[in-house]
């Protein structure tokens, strides 16, 4: 493995360091088996934590050797659930360690007893249902909500509707799988040749004062975007945010989304009443 900190190729040992107030902070040690220019990308956006060491682990066909071990690190992340990251996954369940995957989780995914698998951190559907739970008033309940996210692939000519933020404009969206916990949700997956990822979220809430309507949007270059919501997830799953069991990157405190605005994500928000 190799450090993009501290060029060791064993799991260190944890260290400590002093927080702004003065206190000692743990250092959280997060092993990458990510490929190309992703890594790199979610790399620069990890670093901007100084309380964050990160270790990358093999990956691709002419990597020598076992890809490695995850003991003595405290997160996982990996592009997908493929057979080449299994065995480091399995791993890592079994040490308690949270993991954080880019694409979507498989239909029907159950993660095993006691694991923590965040899936669709790089994903459209992953930041729309995450920008949703982070919509919603605390004391407030959920009426209806649209999800809609650009995916890779040739603009259809029909569909349902949606206006993304510029500069993806209008487009024809198909139906997608509900991510979010709740009842009533349009989910819709819009199919681009742009550079450029967009997500659009239409919520209808009910409160002790009546209720109202929000729509937040985002749209921005599409490996930016990617790189910016994974880099997120994996310090948000660093420090705790997320529970055990199978999810996406989105957490009632809104942790990964403020942390993905932190990494230059824009939200732009439209309130109705």
């Amino acid at each position: 493995m190799e450090t993009a900190r501290l060029g060791l190729h064993e799991a260190p040992r944890r260290t400590r360091h002093l927080a702004p107030d003065g206190a000692p902070s743990v250092t959280h040690r997060v092993a990458l088996h990510t490929d190309g220019d992703r890594g790199n990308r979610v790399i620069r956006v990890i670093q901007t934590d100084p309380g964050v060491e990160i270790g990358r682990l093999r990956t691709g066909p002419d990597s020598e050797g076992p890809p490695g071990s995850v003991a003595g690190w405290d997160v996982l992340a990996v592009d997908a659930l493929t057979a080449a990251c299994l065995p480091l996954v399995e791993e890592a369940c079994d040490l308690g360690l949270p993991v954080v995957v880019a694409a979507d989780l498989p239909a029907r995914f159950a993660a095993a007893p006691g694991a923590t698998i965040v899936g669709g951190a790089g994903s459209g559907a992953g930041l729309a249902a995450a920008l949703a739970l982070s919509m919603l008033p605390r004391s407030a309940e959920p009426v209806k909500a649209r999800l809609a996210w650009t995916v890779a692939g040739r603009p259809l000519r029909a569909g349902r509707a949606v206006t993304f933020p510029e500069p993806v404009g209008s487009l024809w969206a198909g139906w997608g799988e509900n991510p979010l916990p709740w009842p009533d949700v349009a989910c819709c997956p819009a199919p681009t040749n742009s550079a450029w990822k967009a997500i659009r979220v239409d919520l209808e809430f009910r409160d002790a004062e009546g209720g109202g309507s929000v729509v937040h949007g985002v749209s921005d270059e599409a490996r930016f975007l990617d790189a910016a919501c994974f880099g997120s997830a994996i310090l948000a799953a660093a420090r705790g945010a997320y529970p055990r069991g199978a999810g996406g990157p989105g957490d009632p405190d809104g942790v990964f989304v403020r942390l993905a605005q932190d990494a230059g994500m824009q939200v732009a928000r439209f309130v109705a009443a």
